[in-house]
């Protein structure tokens, strides 16, 4: 048996149990950068992909112009529908105070 040999044996009957925990922490530490690096490269990949799709699409401006006059319009009926509450709501103030109800809710 030569000596390279023999210290290998030696070294590996030595190894504690906080050598071994070692080992696999940084055997995790490992597998931790090595996913995270291919989760961003996937990442990478699908954002570009989606980039792409985004510019070559001539109808995007027009749908988007569609959306924002969609949003505008169902905005603008939403603040006619709380104007006409707020109507309603001082209808039934006035009427509260005519009739000298205190607005007890039941």
């Amino acid at each position: 048996m030569d000596s390279w040999q023999q210290w290998k044996i030696v070294c590996l009957t030595t190894m504690l149990v906080e050598d071994a925990e070692d080992v696999y922490i940084f055997g995790f530490l490992i597998t931790g950068f090595l996913l995270f690096g291919a989760s961003g490269y996937l990442t990478y990949r699908v954002s570009r992909k989606t980039w792409a799709a985004v510019q070559s699409n001539p109808k995007l401006p027009a749908m988007l112009d569609g959306i924002c006059r969609a949003i505008n319009a169902q905005t603008e009926l939403l603040r006619e529908l709380s104007r006409k509450l707020d109507k309603v709501l001082e209808q039934n103030r006035s009427l509260e105070a005519a009739f000298g109800l205190r607005g007890e809710r039941i």
